[in-house]
């Protein structure tokens, strides 16, 4: 069996756990683990200590150092210098293939992820290790990150992408299209998010973000948009958050800013955040979605669930948009300059759209799955009617 090295900017279910990185390789590992043995995969990440525990793989520490930060530890920190570059070579030599799990961590807007990643897929090149990039938002770049994209992946035996219209325009290389492996993630209810569900009846799910040149007020006239086309439609709020640094900052923290908005016991902040496959469990129970985030819309586009996107920039409206189109469905998204206005008539759109929100669901488990699975088994050198996947993918809500 090939020894697969795999590259995904997770940590395992704790503090710092971000669901939808975490999702998608909950996905890849499943696949891979059944297709050529955990024993045979080790995952590169910043936070390695949960990823055993969580996901029974082995893991090393790779930090998403920028180019320039490297450079100067030549002289400043020289032995974690050469240690970063031992760490490289290393693994990629004791590797017969690489993959960059799914993500929108290939672009210039995260430098240091994308830079540290293409230092180790240039020494990949150099060993000929085959190289393969799943369910990726690929981009947008710089000049100087395209010109390198474009080389180091030159030689790529596959690059997906999870959007129809963006990602094939940041690279000279083909790229291949397939649904987001989060579309794919088993929905399996806890105890905690069962209650959750139970207790808040009926529901409406929301995520949302503080990301890039959003304050403090742009924050909170978003949420008093989504506080205002919720009361509308008579929904208590479950508020969902993906990713809180530390157990406490990021969406926690931006949740607990705004709850204020909401009458009393119309709000129910999900704390702490539990797994993946359990938030996915809690969005099919719900009437609808309204995200700032783009995996909690997959959640509920995979499953059948109306939902709305708010976009911030031209990064998050690629990703956005995309969540909808690569399901054939019209991108119901407003930016958070238009969200007072256009916020209410598209939850009202997107309800009496409920029929196609199902019926791009169903078409999820069909071909689409198939051709989100070509690429796992060319990582494991399974030819197509050798042998089928074990499901990641649950049919119930319990």
């Amino acid at each position: 069996m090939p020894k697969i090295l795999m590259l995904s900017d997770i940590t395992g279910l704790g503090p710092d756990y971000h669901v939808g990185d975490e999702a998608m390789a909950e996905v890849a590992i499943e696949r891979l683990g059944h297709l050529v043995g955990k024993e045979n995969l080790i995952l590169g990440c910043a936070s390695p200590e949960g990823v055993p525990e969580t996901y029974g793989i082995k893991a090393f520490a790779f930090y998403h150092t920028p180019d320039d930060i490297l450079k100067k530890m030549r002289w400043k920190k020289p032995l974690s210098y050469l240690k970063s570059l031992a760490t490289n070579l290393y693994q990629v030599i004791r590797c017969d293939k690489v993959v960059v799990c799914g993500g929108g961590n290939m672009t210039s807007v995260w430098t240091g992820v994308l830079e540290a990643r293409l230092r180790l897929l240039k020494v990949a090149n150099f060993f000929k290790k085959d190289i393969y990039l799943v369910s990726q938002t690929i981009g947008p770049y710089t000049d100087i990150h395209r010109e390198r994209v474009d080389t180091i992946l030159k030689h790529a035996k596959w690059i997906g992408v999870r959007d129809v219209n963006f990602s094939h325009t940041q690279t000279s290389n083909p790229v291949e299209f397939a649904l987001d492996d989060a579309c794919f993630l088993e929905k399996r209810h806890n105890d905690y998010t069962k209650r959750i569900s139970a207790q808040n009846e009926p529901f409406a799910c929301v995520s949302m973000r503080k990301f890039g040149g959003m304050d403090d007020n742009a924050v909170l006239r978003v949420a008093t948009a989504i506080e205002k086309a919720l009361s509308s439609h008579n929904v208590n709020t479950v508020f969902i958050p993906h990713h809180a640094p530390r157990g406490t900052e990021g969406d926690i923290k931006l949740a607990h800013n705004i709850e204020h908005l909401w009458p009393d016991e119309k709000f129910h902040l999900v704390d702490p955040i539990p797994l993946a496959s359990s938030l996915k469990a809690l969005t099919v129970d719900s009437q609808f979605v309204v995200s700032m985030r783009y995996h909690q819309l997959i959640f509920a586009l995979s499953t059948g669930v109306p939902a709305v996107g708010i976009y911030v920039n031209e990064y998050t409206e690629a990703k956005l948009r995309g969540s909808f189109e690569s399901l054939g469905l019209k991108p119901l998204v407003t930016s958070i300059e238009d969200v007072e206005n256009k916020l209410e008539p598209l939850v009202k759109e997107a309800l009496e759209s409920r029929a196609l929100f199902e019926a791009a669901a169903l078409r999820v488990q069909g071909d689409a799955k198939v051709l989100s699975e070509r690429p796992y088994r060319m990582l494991a050198e399974v030819a197509e009617n050798q042998q089928s996947f074990a499901s990641v993918e649950g049919d119930s809500k319990s």
